[in-house]
């Protein structure tokens, strides 16, 4: 009887501290609207699909939850994202903004400034070559084909896509800490950052553009006239 309690404890101790592993978190996601080529569908954290709750803030475009998940739970979040265009998409990046709290706006008005504790990243797919310069026209990094695996994304297709490479977590982390400890980041606030399709254009930002004459400038180009360039 006595071993037994001893083994029921310790159960119960393994329990307490899973328990408290886990902390409230809050993930904002900015929904790509209007004649925007892509769409979020869902949203995971691990193995679960998180629900919205309803809230829309600041604008009528933000989905938000709010859940339970761990100190490293950024590395688990992932999207499954719809191309809704008629043209192939061959790159995807999505980013998030770390936060301590989701009332930024409250920690911007205390602070005097914007919160940000880091910012997770991930990309899927090639980006053309004449996005692989600066404005400058000075090219930075290595091809993406060096990298990564080429996308193929049609019309109607979906993909998934974490919000945070796994090859950058534990440096994220690391950066994370030298402000606050990573159990302290409780938000994080999500948009898919641009898409770049087979022919070349890019969708960032609501707007579209096409290359321009020189490498790393772009034209902003009506969504009409990018929809008459679908092959």
């Amino acid at each position: 009887m006595r071993k037994y309690s001893i083994l029921l404890l310790g159960s119960v101790m393994a329990l307490c501290g899973s328990v408290l592993a886990q902390g409230q978190k809050t993930l904002l996601i900015q929904q790509p609207m209007g004649n925007d080529p892509i769409r979020i569908v869902k949203i995971m954290e691990g193995t679960t699909e998180l629900t919205s709750d309803g809230h829309q803030f600041p604008n009528p475009y933000l989905w938000e939850s709010v859940f339970n998940a761990g100190d490293d739970w950024i590395k688990d979040i992932s999207f499954v994202v719809r191309n809704v265009s008629k043209k192939t998409i061959s790159h995807v990046t999505v980013s998030g903004v770390l936060r301590e709290t989701a009332d930024w706006q409250g920690e911007m008005a205390k602070h005097k400034t914007e919160p940000i504790l880091g910012q997770a990243n991930n990309a899927v797919g090639w980006r053309p070559e004449h996005a692989l310069y600066s404005t400058r026209q000075q090219k930075w990094g290595l091809p993406d084909s060096t990298r990564r695996p080429a996308l193929i994304l049609g019309p109607k297709q979906e993909l998934t896509i974490l919000l945070e490479d796994p090859k950058n977590y534990e440096s994220l982390r690391s950066k994370v800490e030298e402000r606050i400890p990573i159990s302290n980041i409780n938000a994080c606030d999500v948009s898919v950052i641009s898409v770049f399709f087979d022919d070349g254009t890019m969708w960032q930002g609501r707007n579209y553009y096409r290359a321009a004459d020189k490498p790393g400038k772009w034209a902003i180009i009506s969504f009409e006239d990018w929809a008459r360039s679908t092959q």
